[in-house]
């Protein structure tokens, strides 16, 4: 009994689902070429590059239409069933929804799988070739097509205009062709008559035939030392005239030209993409900061708190190398310094000594502060003061006297570099200001190329990225929006291609713009890429759960007489008041 049942189910959702699918392929080609078509129009392509493209563009089109297709026909499969009650038939024989599902859930999960390996392997060739194809039309120029009265110039170095054509197009009145190759001199020809045709042995070749005209040439340097040219008038009972039209033919480019862009990869080159982006961007990173602290040899002198607070050299293995050139830095300068020891050795001693008696001075002054801030004795505490406020109070006190022995560090090491500072002379001061001002503009020049750089890279990751998720969300789109439209079709029971029609169109016009705006904003770094590709799923599928949970419980969430019903009890019940 099931597997009549299963067949039975079977048939009535595979003929609604291979004409849905051709149907929206169809529709969604010709959307194509609406916003293309002045592309296509005029330029006299052939009929086979038309259908090749079209062939193309229909694998491409693929992802949009086989979700719709899945959702409309399982409207259509399950809301037949339900408006000539055989729903209601299986279910009183006591055969439950979800067992009445699994058959087509079965199919759908087998469209899915195929659905992903076309995705991976078949839809990256097919956009790489109808891109291509894409680029040499609308580049490619129009067909070759001369009115009369007007000047035809897409023939590279001529401008041609025809008087009267006759009925054939091959004979051809009051013809004036000018020659537009050289902007100097003044070279054209008018004709009374003439006859126009391909060649015979070569179609890129155009011959004009002309009768009883008149040939005007400019001869000679205008713009010479002697500016002497020759002016020539020469008359002709018959003149041909031949015209290369090489350039109105389609030429095709290589597909090598697109190879490069992400939508062109499979999961497997993706990921070797994405692995090569990101170590690009680690070793980006390092050459920043190694550019970045290149230009503070210095840093390696800073206070120790200083240091350890902000920049932590010792521990970090960010600035290893940073450590390793200051270092190198620092011992250059030993060196240069035992150079010059033994010429300078009472000046250095003299200068040590002071130093060292004003190191000394300065820590008895820092350490009498301690002290005095240590013995002084807190205020007693008034008689309603707990024992938690009057450790509070001591607390706050101990912390003012910390912030006075800081203050007055701070104040004493402004000093001594105000000290230094006026020592030096005004040449030194505006030489090290020159240096510090250049230092910092090629700091800042290097940071904003290497941070726009770094933008770039990133923005190329992101889109790497989100191209791998989408080769997944494909396939489980066309699962999770069969989980809408089998229990909404059993729920609404209506079949044909009125109401489910409408309603797969407001789910999928949901689905379609939440996973636009999820892919636009992953793009551009307003979300991840996996919460921008997977955003239409995390919304469709509670709606799928929800359905599938009112249908089970004969839900009568889109019928019209209960809706009616609940009107006239509320309209009861007011009147009642």
């Amino acid at each position: 009994m099931f597997k009549k049942l299963d067949k039975l189910i079977v048939k009535a959702f595979i003929g609604p689902f291979i004409a849905t699918f051709f149907i929206t392929v169809l529709v969604l080609v010709m959307q194509f070429f609406w916003l293309w078509i002045d592309d296509f129009v005029g330029k006299g392509l052939d009929a086979t590059i038309i259908f090749k493209f079209i062939w193309y563009q229909c694998a491409v089109l693929v992802p949009l239409a086989l979700p719709l297709a899945i959702l409309l026909s399982s409207l259509m499969t399950f809301g037949n069933l339900g408006e000539t009650f055989e729903l209601v038939a299986i279910k009183s024989a006591g055969i439950s929804l979800l067992r009445f599902m699994q058959p087509l859930f079965i199919v759908t999960v087998l469209i899915s799988i195929l659905a992903f390996a076309f995705s991976n392997n078949v839809i990256p060739v097919a956009t790489l070739k109808s891109r291509t194809l894409l680029s040499d039309i609308v580049h490619a120029k129009p067909a070759f097509n001369l009115k009369e009265g007007v000047f035809y110039d897409k023939i590279p170095g001529f401008a041609i205009k025809v008087g009267k054509k006759e009925a054939n197009d091959s004979i051809i009145q009051d013809i004036i062709i000018y020659e537009s190759s050289n902007s100097l001199q003044d070279n054209f020809i008018v004709a009374e008559s003439g006859v126009m045709k391909t060649n015979s042995e070569n179609s890129r070749l155009l011959e004009f035939n002309l009768k009883n005209g008149i040939r005007y040439e400019e001869r000679g340097d205008r713009y010479g030392a002697k500016a002497e040219t020759e002016y020539i008038r020469m008359g002709f009972k018959e003149y041909k005239k031949i015209f290369d039209l090489s350039t109105f033919i389609l030429s095709l480019s290589s597909d090598s030209t697109n190879k490069g862009n992400e939508k062109m990869f499979t999961m497997r080159q993706l990921n070797v993409a994405i692995d090569s982006i990101k170590k690009e961007n680690s070793g980006l990173k390092e050459n920043l900061t190694r550019e970045t602290y290149r230009y503070l040899p210095l840093a390696i002198y800073l206070d120790s708190m200083h240091s350890k607070a902000n920049y932590n050299f010792k521990d970090s293995t960010d600035f290893g190398f940073f450590k390793r050139d200051s270092l190198a830095i620092k011992d250059s300068l030993h060196r240069k310094d035992s150079l010059h020891r033994t010429d300078s050795i009472h000046k250095k001693d003299s200068i040590d000594k002071q130093k060292a008696k004003a190191d000394t001075i300065k820590k008895k002054t820092v350490a009498q502060k301690a002290d005095t801030a240590g013995k002084q004795k807190p205020m007693d505490p008034p008689a309603n003061v707990t024992t938690k406020d009057s450790n509070q109070l001591k607390q706050d006190s101990l912390a003012l006297a910390a912030k006075r022995i800081a203050d007055s560090t701070a104040a004493a090491e402004e000093a001594k570099l105000s000290a230094f500072y006026k020592l030096l002379p005004d040449s030194a001061k505006i030489n090290s200001n020159n240096r510090a001002l250049s230092q910092v503009n090629s700091l800042r020049t290097n940071l904003e190329s290497s941070l726009a750089n770094y933008k770039d890279k990133e923005r190329i990751l992101r889109r790497h990225k989100i191209e791998w998720h989408k080769k997944i969300t494909l396939s489980l789109s066309c699962l999770v929006l069969f989980l809408i439209g089998a229990p909404l079709g059993s729920i609404i029971r209506k079949g044909g291609l009125g109401t489910p029609l409408v309603i797969a169109i407001i789910f999928f016009m949901i689905f379609f713009f939440t996973n636009s705006m999820g892919e636009k904003l992953a793009k551009e770094g307003s979300l991840t890429p996996f919460l921008g590709v997977w955003l239409a799923t995390f919304v469709l599928v509670p709606i799928g759960i929800f359905l599938t949970y009112k249908a089970l419980h004969d839900s009568q969430l889109f019928n019209k007489e209960f809706y009616q019903r609940l009107s006239r009890k509320l309209r009861a019940a007011m009147s009642r008041k």
